[in-house]
């Protein structure tokens, strides 16, 4: 081998050395400092869109009749502010040690609604699942309104001077556009059954 020839070799290895190493020090130097894309993609604080729904049993304290048969009712009463609701399931929670007899029904909120084939009352744990829609695809309703009644008799041997009904956070309310994962029920409002006079106020 020529001197020539060896010499344009070692020039062709420094060449390339030197190329690589430029190579890796333009590599390394961009992550020495965050870009401002990176930044911008770190999580912001949440930011969940809130509906406006409301939902209460109403009245609120309920003063049933006792020593008869009559049942009592309650009402599950919806503000829907702005939203476009297009469905409603309720879960309710109860003592059935107390409130015998519990049975749920639709209100008018929702004309001619559909109640969906989903839980119903169990009258042994105490919960109530719920859940209606308007009977036509795609309808929608915004206002004041009363969902569901509830229709029970408050035991005589109870022992309890007051138990509660608690609407659930388990309960949901759809809207317009549909979305299947989220909910616009903003805030909800169980009550208390008064069954002694010396609890009352």
């Amino acid at each position: 081998m020529s001197k020539k020839t060896l010499a344009l070799i070692v020039i062709l290895l420094i060449l390339t050395i030197i190329l690589l190493a430029l190579a890796l020090f333009q590599s390394e130097k961009p992550s020495s400092q965050p870009s401002p894309k990176v930044i911008q993609q770190s999580p912001s604080p949440t930011e969940k869109p809130v509906g406006n729904t409301t939902l209460r049993l109403s009245p609120n304290p309920v003063y049933p009749t006792t020593g008869t048969n009559s049942a009592t009712t309650v009402t599950v009463e919806i503000d829907t502010g702005t939203d476009r609701v297009t469905g409603v399931q309720l879960e309710i929670a109860y003592d059935p040690r107390v409130l015998t007899n519990m049975e749920i029904k639709p209100g008018d909120f929702f004309s001619n609604p559909t109640v969906l084939p989903v839980g119903g009352v169990n009258n042994r744990t105490g919960r109530i699942t719920f859940a209606l829609a308007p009977s036509k695809i795609g309808e929608s309703r915004t206002g004041m309104g009363t969902v569901a009644i509830l229709t029970f008799i408050p035991s005589t041997n109870a022992g309890v001077e007051q138990t509660r009904i608690e609407i659930l956070e388990k309960s949901k309310v759809s809207v317009l556009p549909r979305d299947t994962i989220k909910s616009v029920l903003r805030s909800f409002e169980g009550t208390t059954v008064i069954l002694s006079s010396s609890s009352a106020r």
